[in-house]
């Protein structure tokens, strides 16, 4: 092929491994360094040669090698008309029912207008050996049957009908699927389910608008309007199921192919933000989540799962409300832990959907963040400031301590409505400060998460429920290009003329600051004895010389953690075992975080933690985002300290003498950022006993009255030897000084040093 004269000399190398003798690679890295550095255009050129080689099984086993080497490429490739031709007579020589797959995503890789009549005969027996019991083998067959000609596709409906003669939703599906052409129903089979099986390629579907040459595809109105009605079918299907108009059995409201079925519609709702998708989700989900019985079983846990899951990928306010709903109203225990995962993600993932974040409801609430609810002679008053209440009054404005019993009997309706609104309050600021914060870590932009000045004001700053919370944080406003100006709008009430509507707005980072500005901002905050929603001014932060020049850093290197905990918090903040390491990915990163241990869902044990590998040039913040989540899987699952206080918490002798082993191990160790953070915390809330002498800090310790606590672990020593502090339960416990964040360890620690002074006196 004239193609294969034009390749780069590493390309030509891997061609070479495959037709030609068995190379030599000593000291050049091996087919593997040259696959590497294949572009996506020299890879759809050579995959034609390596699915040739890999169905001849007469082949050298040297040029079987390369060719699987080839496929493990995490390159997207790209076909010309010429290679995806050849690309799919190649797979047609010894067809797999796995095969489609390939041959429909090449289609989306490929930007010139194919030669269908040329694809026709090989689309024909990639079809004929497809299988339809697995369904994104269903879906691509679908998209290549297109090209095989109404004949071929006539009898691959027929095989499907009688598969899902049992499956109405999946059936609906199929009859809209075949009024469209192969391209957007390639577009269909790319958004699976499940991880990509070995040998295909990341799916576009989750990379659109990351990569300049994946475009988002914007599905035709026949797939819009199929996923509405297949929502509200399943909607008014499970109604009737609560009504008791259809007999209930668990796990039986859906078959397999119909909640596959519901999942692309969620997904495609949720993706393209369609405006009824809010209201059928709100429905949809609690639904879904709670027998019509008191049976702690589900209509369809599959159904429950993979709505809830298209809500993580794609969140909407709405779409998050109805998940916390149902994570409210589910009895299975299981499904509760997977959904409370499922939640947390998803409330950090709106960051990166920031115009869709901020479009909160008002909730009925007034300019003032009040809302008030006649309940007969009494009044409801909601207020969703600082942290929301619900507070009743009389007639004649004068406050009640609780809830009056004559409201509790005359107007149950109105008393559970009223509660009602609170607890949607309490969620809707809950959602937005997760948003906020997840778009530190989740946002695409150079800049991090970015709003317009005027949609800013009037969607967060000023709105009745959330503003309260959006103002007690630090935003930077640039006022020309690149002159970012701090702001904390709680206490900066007038900062100057107005800037331009259009001017961006985001939220401060200590990693964007210098060291002076990070001290003022935290001398600020503790100085208004400011309670900040989330950590903004007082929030670990790693700077970018921490990393070497590849990008990976040792910085959390031989800390002993407890793979069981690590892996159940990697899991909530979205990272996921890969390769034996944790893999987070970001848009447009992936960092890994390597553990010393065999890593699997249930693994068990002590293991030690390995290097962060990032990129080079990573957006500071984000950077320090990665390094934060990393801190905190490591610090949770460590023993930071021993709880005696708490009654279930009574290790035995054995446990004990690990806890303290590994006590002692950390003791040595220097302080981490959240260690150094809290250290300057204690020295701000304890400014005046430093001043008096009374208290005094070391390099990792806080010490008065002859005891040293330990910043990083809590232990309490006297000379060395550990000492049990005992402290008071809550009603006796002393009222605590301010604390600018909300941090367990931060507050024993305070509660320790506060219970020795008391001893002191």
């Amino acid at each position: 092929m004239d193609a294969m004269n034009e390749l780069s000399p590493h390309a030509a190398q891997v061609h070479a491994a495959m037709v030609g003798p068995a190379p030599d690679l000593d000291g050049s890295g091996g087919v593997w360094a040259a696959c590497t550095r294949l572009t996506p255009v020299e890879l759809g050129t050579l995959l034609p040669t390596v699915y040739r080689i890999l169905g001849d099984e007469g082949a050298p086993g040297h040029a079987r090698r390369a060719a699987r080497e080839v496929t493990w490429v995490k390159t997207q490739p790209s076909f010309t008309a010429a290679a995806l031709t050849d690309f799919y007579a190649a797979l047609a020589e010894s067809p797999k029912p796995t095969h489609v797959c390939l041959a429909a995503g090449a289609l989306l890789r490929c930007a010139d207008p194919w030669d269908q009549p040329a694809l026709a005969a090989p689309a024909t027996a990639l079809v004929a050996a497809a299988s339809v019991t697995d369904d994104h083998i269903v879906g691509a067959a679908l998209a290549v049957a297109a090209l095989a000609g109404p004949t071929a596709e006539a009898e691959l409906v027929t095989r499907l009908r009688a598969a899902y003669e049992n499956s109405p939703l999946r059936l609906a599906e199929l009859e809209v699927i075949r009024t469209t052409g192969a391209r957007e129903r390639a577009w269909l089979a790319e958004d699976r389910r499940y991880a990509t099986p070995s040998g295909t390629w990341p799916p576009l579907t989750d990379q659109a608008g990351e990569h300049p040459r994946h475009t988002p595809h914007t599905f035709s109105p026949p797939f819009a309007e199929l996923a509405r009605r297949t929502l509200h079918s399943a909607a008014d299907h499970l109604a009737a199921i609560h009504a008791g108009q259809v007999p209930y059995a668990a796990d039986k409201a859906f078959t397999p192919a119909d909640t596959e079925t519901l999942r692309r519609a969620a997904r495609l709702a949720l993706r393209h933000d369609e405006p009824w998708a809010g209201d059928v989700l709100t429905t949809l989900l609690p639904q879904l989540s709670v027998a019509p019985t008191a049976a702690r079983t589900l209509p369809s846990q599959g159904a429950c799962i993979v709505l809830a899951q298209a809500v993580e990928a794609y969140p909407t306010p709405e779409s998050v409300a109805a998940l916390r709903e149902a994570r409210r109203v589910v009895r299975h225990a299981g499904v509760t832990k997977k959904l409370d995962r499922i939640l947390h993600r998803a409330e950090r993932n709106l960051g990166r959907r920031p115009e869709i974040l901020v479009r909160l409801p008002g909730l009925g609430y007034g300019p003032d963040g009040t809302r008030r609810i006649r309940c007969g002679a009494y009044t409801a008053v909601l207020t969703a400031a600082d942290e929301p209440t619900l507070a009743w009054e009389r007639a004649d404005g004068r406050p009640l301590r609780s809830l009056p019993s004559a409201a509790r009997r005359d107007h149950p309706e109105t008393v559970t409505a009223a509660r009602d609104v609170l607890r949607k309050t309490r969620a809707q600021i809950r959602t937005l400060l997760r948003g906020l914060e997840g778009g530190f870590l989740e946002a695409s932009h150079l800049n991090g998460t970015v709003y317009r000045f005027d949609r800013w004001r009037e969607a967060l700053a000023t709105h009745p429920v959330v503003g309260a919370a959006v103002r007690r944080l630090i935003w930077e406003i640039e006022y020309a290009p690149g002159d970012w100006r701090a702001t904390l709008p709680e206490a900066d009430r007038s900062h100057g003329p107005d800037p331009a509507p259009s001017a961006a707005v985001r939220l401060w980072h200590p990693a964007r600051a210098t060291e002076a500005e990070r001290h003022r901002w935290r001398d600020r905050i503790t100085d208004l004895r400011l309670r900040q929603p989330f950590r903004q001014a007082y929030r670990e932060h790693y700077l970018p010389e921490e990393a070497d020049e590849t990008g990976t850093t040792a910085m959390f290197h031989g800390h002993l953690v407890r793979i069981e905990s690590v892996l159940g918090l990697a899991a909530r903040h979205g990272w996921s075992i890969e390769d034996d390491c944790l893999a987070l990915s970001l848009p447009g990163v992936t960092a890994y975080f390597g553990v010393a241990a065999k890593l699997y869902p249930g693994a068990t044990g002590w293991a030690e933690a390995q290097d962060v590998h990032l990129v080079r040039g990573l957006d500071p913040v984000k950077r320090s985002e990665i390094l934060r989540s990393v801190d905190l899987l490591i610090s949770a699952s460590s023993y930071a300290w021993r709880d005696t206080t708490d009654p279930t918490h009574s290790p035995s002798p054995a446990h004990d003498r690990d806890s303290w082993r590994e006590l002692n191990r950390l003791y040595e160790l220097p302080l981490r950022q959240t260690a150094r953070l809290r250290r300057e915390a204690l020295q701000r809330i304890f400014a005046g006993h430093i001043s008096s002498g009374r208290v005094e800090f070391g390099p990792r310790h806080l010490r008065l009255n002859g005891h040293d606590i330990h910043l990083a672990t809590g232990r309490v020593t006297r000379d060395g030897d550990p000492v049990d502090i005992v402290l008071p339960e809550s009603r006796g416990a002393r009222p605590l000084p301010f604390l600018p964040y909300d941090e367990k360890l931060l507050e024993r620690i305070v509660h320790m040093a506060e219970e020795l002074m008391a001893r002191q006196t």
